[in-house]
């Protein structure tokens, strides 16, 4: 574990709008305020927008508790993960969940869908439950969410990124170095013309982090990069094996292939035995997560095991501690470990034990 060595309290200043300022500021009533947030089609357009103006200036969330709590203490922690297709997140949402109830709290959980816009609505409105804390992933999203975070109160701790040097609390591992270990473990076997399959890079940091952690291997190890062999899909069955379908179509195609994704990499496995490939004689496969089923593939896959469980175990300890000292600065990073299994071997050479099945 890597603290931070300073520590400061959340500024008293940073209390949130009430609703008088708010409506007293757009020159309309409270109640005007209640109907833009809870039956906005019944308030003019005109006063809408100069209401929602205010409301944006100054960060504004309704209380969507009723009644309002004077204390605050709603017993609720939001989660904000991008999909619960991945069973990856599952793992780690399971771990926040245990941390949570054995500290009395019930968890609050959003979808994204890996779409910005859908995120900081969502963490809107778990604001507007008067959650005490927030669990976020990733840590690129606007200044403006941030500032709503901090105008309102709210702690909050990024997971699966490590956000180094930002300032923002965390609690992840690094994305660049792990997936650097994983083109490193494929360099030492002799592969020279390796490829990439990972997610989409424009709304997920984390494959980002992966993609220019591949990158920066290459280049270390001084190999060529050619573009044609960097595609980026969605974490799914069917993009990973449409991807790797791309590759083998390719007139030099790799001779190893990096999925920063587990998912994407079984994807790939199937369309290589869908070509009457051998993995790993004719072509090596390294996958990213180390989902249980990464042992249960023929052949098992070779993967870079994250520490998901622990993460958010961990992230939701900080969290906790955050709420209770008021204290942000929450820096935590965690191993990820390379687990060598069939998916890999020297280039030309094979294993010994080459899984060729026929096509079905």
């Amino acid at each position: 574990m890597v603290t931070a060595p300073r520590r400061t309290r959340r500024p008293a200043s940073a209390r949130p709008a009430t609703i008088r300022e708010v409506a007293k500021e757009a020159g309309v009533s409270t109640a005007t305020v209640s109907r833009v947030f809870n039956d906005p089609e019944t308030v003019k357009p005109s006063m809408r927008a100069r209401v929602m103006k205010v409301i944006d200036r100054h960060h504004y969330v309704s209380d969507g508790l009723a009644g309002g709590l004077a204390s605050r203490r709603s017993r609720l922690i939001g989660l904000i993960i991008p999909t619960m297709t991945n069973s990856i997140y599952a793992s780690s949402t399971q771990a926040i969940q245990n941390v949570a109830q054995k500290a009395g709290y019930t968890v609050l959980v959003g979808i994204s869908d890996f779409i910005p816009e859908q995120e900081a609505h969502l963490i809107h409105q778990l604001i507007g439950r008067r959650v005490e804390g927030l669990i976020l992933t990733g840590a690129e999203r606007p200044p403006r969410v941030y500032e709503k975070l901090r105008r309102n109160g709210t702690p909050f701790v990024i997971t699966w990124k490590l956000a180094r040097g930002s300032g923002l609390p965390c609690v992840s591992f690094d994305n660049h170095r792990a997936a650097a270990t994983a083109v490193a473990h494929l360099v030492s076997l002799g592969h020279r013309r390796i490829g990439l399959i990972c997610g989409e890079t424009a709304v997920n940091d984390r494959a980002r982090g992966r993609r220019e952690g591949f990158l920066a291997a290459m280049s270390k190890h001084g190999l060529p990069i050619d573009p044609s062999l960097l595609l980026e899909r969605k974490f799914e069955f069917v993009e990973g094996r449409a991807a790797m379908h791309r590759m083998l179509r390719n007139p030099r195609p790799p001779t190893a292939v990096f999925c920063a994704n587990d998912i994407q990499a079984i994807g790939a496995l199937s369309e290589c035995r869908e070509q009457g490939l051998c993995v790993p004689a004719d072509i090596s496969i390294v996958g990213f997560d180390d989902l249980p089923i990464a042992q249960y593939t023929t052949p098992r896959l070779t993967t870079v095991r994250v520490p998901a469980s622990d993460m958010g175990r961990r992230a939701a300890e900080a969290l906790l501690h955050s709420m209770r000292a008021g204290e942000q600065d929450i820096y935590v990073e965690l191993p990820t470990e390379l687990i060598v299994r069939e998916s890999t071997a020297r280039e030309g050479m094979g294993s010994g034990l080459a899984f060729c099945l026929p096509a079905v």
